[in-house]
């Protein structure tokens, strides 16, 4: 039956609307997947002598004994905005003699190889064999690696319930913030009783079968979960309730724009999927403190790229997806007298008073750190306006994938708008700046790069009304391919 399904998700992959670019998209994750499956193994033999020669650590097994709570509750944040859950086409299976533990089995078990868990093994089979050359016994490590093995499925798991229940992932997320300001601050230190924790799982390997009885456990209650929720009048139903129509009379002063940066502003506040992409707007706002805490390991360019992503949360998360947000009745719209530069300039707008929003935070933010980090903030926010705006909303005439607006209320729905896809998407566009930063940087000084991004992004904002036309074009060219493809929803 596993292979059944398969050979089900192999044709639906072929037969859908958006072929091309899925194709696209899988090339170009299989080439992620491939280099990160080459360069963790390569980490696994190189953490020890790094943390020991270079970072100076007494004891490298203990400095990762401390920080692997850390190490999980990242994993968890990372696995939520990028590990799509597997999804299975519900309604037509139940009409099938498949019986309903049989589809919630298929899809479980779907995500058991996935690579946010089989990098754990890259990782951990050489680090043992370095491990082992430098003195540590062989079965005791094989006790420590089967107990990290389990908390990796069991953040696997953990994700499937954070998907339909963000109020325990922003939990985790204060949790671990509260936890890093109290040892920032010397007040109190987690990573000690994380080092004993961890610790105990190599110096009594016995204790190992705590972690896995966890691990069947959350296996357990996840399958109930979601068999409860496989029914079509409820886990599959969509759920409806009394619209409260909201007026926002004050964007009247935009004339034609006002109409869909009114229907937008409703979109955010009624839908589960779009309302995630403010919020995670507001993750990417500390984005950079990633790369500013280990500039001497990353550099300056990838530091300014941590502030660069910092501003553009918002316009990632939301713009990708245009105009797949009005899919539902873009058939309707395009029936009305409605002018593509408006509907273009209302999408432009809203991106664009996000990233004007994110970037006066992140300068709050920032601040602290110097001018310099105000500097490359500004200078990111302003390309961000100028142009990757524009190429978000240009990419989306060829992003011809249907938005179900209610799946958040499905078993299997997915709420995230935030995915691979468009992880792929904005990672290009991340590439110029980059490059200018560096050239500006190498030449002359931080500043003087950060200058270079910035003219270029007030130039974008200039050229407005050309790069407009440009956007419509592609609009009506893949007008109808786009109609087809949705109406096949």
């Amino acid at each position: 039956m596993f292979f059944t399904f398969i050979k089900l998700n192999w044709k639906s992959f072929f037969r859908g609307r958006s072929v091309g670019s899925n194709i696209i998209t899988k090339i170009f994750k299989w080439f992620w997947l491939l280099y990160f499956a080459f360069i963790t193994p390569l980490l696994g033999i190189i953490t020890y002598k790094v943390l020991k020669e270079d970072l100076g650590v007494e004891d490298p097994f203990s400095y990762l004994n401390k920080n692997l709570i850390y190490v999980f509750a990242y994993w968890i944040v990372i696995r939520y905005f990028i590990q799509p859950i597997p999804v299975v086409s519900i309604k037509p299976l139940l009409l099938t003699p498949i019986s309903k533990s049989k589809i919630v089995r298929y899809s479980l078990g779907k995500s058991v190889f996935s690579f946010f868990n089989l990098i754990a093994f890259f990782y951990l089979i050489p680090l043992t064999f370095v491990l082992i050359d430098e003195g540590y016994q062989a079965y005791q490590l094989l006790g420590w690696n089967l107990t990290i093995i389990a908390f990796v499925y069991i953040t696997n798991y953990l994700n499937f319930i954070l998907n339909n229940n963000d109020k325990l992932l922003y939990s985790i997320g204060l949790t671990l913030g509260g936890i890093k300001i109290f040892e920032y601050y010397s007040i109190f230190d987690f990573t000690i009783y994380s080092e004993a924790f961890f610790y105990l799982f190599y110096s009594n390997p016995i204790f190992t079968v705590i972690p896995w009885a966890f691990l069947i456990w959350t296996y357990f209650y996840v399958f109930k979960y979601f068999k409860n929720g496989l029914y079509i009048d409820l886990g599959l139903k969509k759920k409806t309730k009394e619209a409260k129509s909201e007026d926002f009379s004050w964007l009247n002063r935009f004339g034609k724009t006002a109409i869909f940066l009114k229907n937008d502003l409703r979109l955010i506040k009624r839908s589960k999927r779009a309302r995630s992409t403010v919020f995670a707007g507001i993750f990417f706002l500390f984005y950079g403190f990633i790369f500013y805490f280990q500039e001497d390991i990353w550099g300056d360019f990838m530091t300014f790229f941590g502030y660069l992503f910092a501003t553009g949360g918002f316009l990632f998360m939301f713009g990708s997806f245009v105009p797949s947000w009005d899919s539902q009745y873009y058939s309707l719209m395009m029936c009305q007298n409605i002018e593509y530069k408006e509907y273009i300039k209302s999408k432009w707008s809203l991106v664009v008073i996000g990233t004007a929003i994110s970037t006066l935070l992140a300068c709050f933010i920032y601040s602290f750190l110097g001018l310099d980090a105000v500097f490359a903030v500004l200078a990111g926010g302003l390309y961000n306006m100028g142009i990757n705006g524009y190429l978000t909303l240009w990419a989306g005439a060829f992003t011809k994938t249907p938005i179900d607006l209610d799946s958040s209320k499905n078993a299997f729905g997915d709420t995230k708008a935030f995915n691979m896809k468009t992880l792929l998407i904005s990672l290009p566009q991340m590439a110029l700046p980059i490059v200018l930063f560096s050239i500006g940087n190498y030449y002359y000084s931080s500043l003087i790069g950060c200058l270079i991004v910035g003219i270029v992004g007030v130039l974008g904002i200039l050229l407005k009304e050309q790069v407009f036309n440009l956007i419509i074009k592609a609009y009506k060219t893949e007008k109808y391919s786009t109609l087809k493809a949705y109406n096949k929803n």
